[in-house]
């Protein structure tokens, strides 16, 4: 990763794409940002001591960066509210219950604690201050994933828009939304490829033809592998052999990687716009 002087400013890279999948108006669309590397703390370690004039080592920040945010955690979990540059952290909790089961410990399964996150006034101020370059992706051939999401949320999308949506979970059917979707073809690497971006694993789950259910133009299908850990980021690639009506094969492979990470156990944000999320600027995590 090359090193920025802090004096830079910051580049957020938008890709502007088609709305017409949704509306009859074909000049319309929308902004979705154009995710670059999934940092760990070990490269934002490396950047730090790549910036200090003290020639910190870099295996000594990121342990105290993961001291720190244990004890985020631990006070987190303890319900504590954090404040820090980035923003504000406080735990939530979400459940029903009637008077006469409060007697005795809730039962953890109706329970769904979380972690909601509000940017702090300096979060919003570099994002007021990053240089935008946008790319517009003009209606192309060739597949074009625009978003994953959980079986429900594909099958309820007004739900999902309203905030009601069911979060990607493993051992669930997943779907990707999108254009020119349908995956076939005799080439080895045909199918759905999902690779892990947080950590250090680079796990990949690979999907052939026949483990995608629907495989259609608009939307095909695979089952989120059981052992994807909760919270894990990650990448998906596509790769089908056939024209844009789904019929004709072609001669070579065509391969598109959707410009936005999934995460498991989270809500997906549908587009445009998305679900979970409203207005406030507050999010929840987990």
């Amino acid at each position: 990763m090359a090193t920025k002087e802090p004096t830079q400013k910051a580049k957020l890279p938008l890709r502007a794409l088609p709305l017409s999948f949704t509306t009859d108006e074909t000049k319309d669309y929308y902004l979705r940002p154009k995710l670059q590397k999934c940092l760990n703390l070990d490269d934002l370690a490396a950047e730090v001591a790549a910036l200090s004039t003290r020639q910190e080592d870099p295996d000594d920040i990121a342990r105290t960066g993961r001291q720190l945010m244990q004890r985020m955690m631990w006070y987190l979990s303890s319900g504590y509210s954090l404040t820090l540059p980035i923003g504000y952290f406080r735990p939530t909790v979400q459940g029903v219950f009637m008077e006469s089961e409060l007697n005795a410990a809730p039962d953890r399964d109706r329970l769904t604690l979380s972690v909601s996150y509000s940017m702090s006034r300096e979060m919003r101020q570099a994002l007021d201050e990053a240089e935008i370059d946008v790319e517009i992706l003009k209606t192309a051939g060739g597949p074009q994933l625009f978003s994953v999401v959980s079986a429900q949320d594909a099958q309820n999308p007004d739900a999902a828009t309203r905030g009601e949506g069911i979060p990607i979970e493993a051992g669930q059917t997943c779907i990707i939304r999108g254009r020119n979707l349908k995956v076939g073809g005799e080439a080895e690497e045909v199918g759905v490829t999902l690779t892990r971006m947080d950590g250090s694993t680079g796990t990949t789950y690979f999907f052939p033809v026949n483990k995608l259910y629907p495989n259609t133009k608009t939307q095909v299908g695979f089952v989120l592998p059981a052992d994807a850990p909760e919270g894990s980021v990650w990448s998906v690639k596509l790769c089908t052999q056939l024209s844009n009506n789904g019929s004709l094969l072609l001669k070579e492979p065509r391969t598109v990687v959707m410009d936005s990470n999934f995460v498991v156990g989270v809500e997906a944000s549908d587009i445009p716009g998305g679900s979970g999320q409203g207005g406030t600027g507050e999010t929840p995590l987990g």
